[in-house]
């Protein structure tokens, strides 16, 4: 009985063994972690597998690897969420959105390019890691605090050569006379997309 017993566990046990195996021969890995990757807004669900085309079926973080560049401007995008699994995006275009919340962004190191404009974001701390990023656009938005930009340059991101593109006469006094500044020392282009900003 207790020999009966014990083959029985070593045979689940190598049953378990040989399942993990083939999930990871198929590049799902051991069932350790969720593979699967769910977008909640719609209309960048929809943006995403058309990109990858795949336009039915369960989306997985593998189906995502391939995914480069992301052209989702104006479709109307709220909730990013399931985006943080994109994260070989280098090009990413969300401009004419309704996004206020960025933080799925945090994970996408690889980002080259990325333009925000015309969207409801006033925290830009997810973008202060992105140390690959060279052109940035951050008009019509309703972004003061433009900190985490410095803490991107300081660590090896944003220099020489880069580009941000923002509402200077929207940011705070910080980040008028100091950051903005800073960042010109650094070698970054600002360019000033404010309404006042051009003379007739």
């Amino acid at each position: 009985m207790g020999v009966a017993m014990r083959m029985k566990h070593v045979t689940r046990g190598g049953l378990l063994m040989v399942v993990c195996a083939g999930l990871m021969f198929g590049h799902g890995g051991c069932p350790t972690a969720d593979p699967f990757v769910f977008f909640p807004d719609e209309a960048l669900d929809a943006a995403v597998r058309a990109a990858i085309s795949k336009p039915l079926g369960v989306l997985n973080r593998i189906d995502l690897l391939g995914l480069r560049t992301l052209d989702a401007r104006g479709l109307d995008i709220r909730n990013l969420e399931g985006l943080e699994y994109c994260t070989n995006l280098t090009y990413l275009d969300l401009s004419s959105n309704a996004i206020s919340n960025i933080t799925p962004l945090a994970t996408l190191t690889n980002l080259t390019t990325l333009n925000l404009d015309s969207n409801s974001i006033f925290d830009i701390s997810a973008l202060a890691g992105l140390r690959n990023l060279q052109g940035l656009s951050l008009c019509d938005n309703a972004i003061a605090d433009i900190q985490p930009l410095v803490t991107n340059a300081i660590t090896g991101g944003l220099g020489t050569g880069d580009y941000v593109v923002l509402d200077i006469d929207a940011l705070d006094e910080q980040g008028e006379t100091v950051d903005v500044p800073f960042l010109e020392d650094m070698g970054v282009n600002v360019v000033d997309c404010s309404g006042g900003g051009e003379e007739e």
